[in-house]
């Protein structure tokens, strides 16, 4: 029986209470139906639920420039009674940076992080029809505390596995420019320019793909904001490949492109998408211990305005019940883990507005999936071309 969890970057678990709101914030009597105007015929209706659901929820009418709903708890986590019923106040600490930059226009829904008073507050913003903003708003203070404490721990796991790689790839373009400069220096007299200029561009060369692998050392440095950038997806991995191929091989995992790779431009942190991906490879590497004909296959696929890439293995599986506690801090069945790879995962793909989804089987494989948003760019070309398929070598 294969099983199969989703997790949103913020409130997953409220998918269900959303898409019911979104759908009664469409219609213009969302005040009434809110505010208990209208009563359900059962004693427990729709306006009880978002009186006692524990996330603050606000609905703003952009225009009558007013607040349609708020529930109590969003008081409560606001902890401001002035700045709770001043909608331009509101507006401008929850929602205006979103809307001069336009980016409810190029999601569905955008989660992001507000700092109000020394604490740090979670929102996640949705568009309903044109003129109203539902607005789920947590305080997330003490969880990113616990979770930049997890991070620190997860990234000096993490340095050993990419040190390997690194030890093993920077001796191969040392010992090229080492050899390249040597040739050069004897036969300084006798080269023509070209031939020189030919084994300059070769040492050029060699420095800039030890300056890549020095540089994949930033990556374990704490992420209290990504720098999102547009970046070829394609390119990207390949990078990204080169880097942890070697460690793999000599563990007897090949690495398969089951597909050509979209060279879509994504809209990600390099740094943040590294650790996520490093983590996710690390996984499937403990996976794959012992396992004949051991392989890690890649694909990836533009559905809309994501990208979804896909890292499937044929190692152990993970059980229904380790499923159940698979983002938990701290909670692990490896006789080495610490159980915070993946809470790190997570919150960096959330970051960059990503998701991550995760099928598996025991002893037939897992499949991670992770969306990535394409770059507004990429959004009204719709071409992509590809690289070919094939092992990774």
């Amino acid at each position: 029986m294969e099983l199969r969890q989703s997790f949103h970057p913020l409130e997953g678990e409220l998918r269900a209470e959303r898409g019911t709101l979104s759908e009664i914030a469409a219609q213009r009597n969302l005040t009434e139906a809110l505010a208990g105007g209208k009563r359900a015929e059962s004693s427990w209706g729709f306006a009880q639920i978002l009186e006692h659901i524990d996330v603050g929820i606000l609905v703003l009418d952009l225009h009558r420039r007013a607040i349609d709903y708020r529930n109590p708890l969003f008081d409560q986590v606001l902890q401001d009674d002035q700045l709770c019923s001043d909608f331009q106040a509101l507006y401008d600490l929850l929602l205006k940076e979103l809307e001069d930059t336009n980016r409810l226009e190029r999601a569905a829904y955008v989660n992001h992080q507000v700092n109000y008073q020394g604490r740090l507050l979670g929102c996640s913003i949705y568009k309903t029809a044109s003129r109203y903003r539902c607005i789920f708003l947590r305080d997330i203070t003490e969880k990113a505390h616990l979770e930049s404490i997890a991070q620190a721990v997860n990234a000096m796991d993490s340095i050993g596995f990419i040190f390997s790689g690194i030890r093993h790839e920077i001796g191969n373009p040392l010992n090229s420019l080492k050899m390249a400069l040597s040739v050069l220096k004897q036969n300084l007299d006798t080269f023509s320019l070209a031939t020189i200029g030919d084994y300059v561009d070769r040492g050029l060369a060699d420095i800039g793909r030890m300056e890549y692998l020095l540089k994949a050392l930033k990556t374990f440095s704490l992420y209290d904001q990504v720098d999102l950038k547009d970046l070829s997806l394609a390119e990207f991995m390949n990078k990204f490949l080169s880097l942890i191929k070697r460690d793999f091989q000599s563990h007897g995992i090949r690495i398969l492109l089951a597909a050509p790779l979209d060279t879509t431009r994504v809209r990600i942190d390099k740094r943040a998408l590294h650790q996520a991906l490093l983590n996710i490879f690390n996984n499937a590497a403990e996976a794959l211990m012992g396992q004949d004909d051991a392989e890690i296959c890649i694909q990836s696929e533009r559905r809309g305005q994501l990208i979804w890439l896909t890292i499937s293995d044929n190692g152990s599986g993970i059980s229904p019940e380790q499923q159940k506690y698979l983002f938990q801090p701290f909670n692990t069945s490896k006789p080495n883990g610490n159980g915070l790879g993946l809470v790190i995962t997570r919150k960096l793909l959330a970051m960059m507005n990503s998701d991550i989804d995760i099928d598996s089987e025991l002893q037939r494989g897992t499949r991670v999936t992770i969306s990535l948003p394409v770059s507004a760019a990429e959004e009204s070309a719709a071409v992509s071309t590809k690289s070919e398929g094939g092992e990774f070598r």
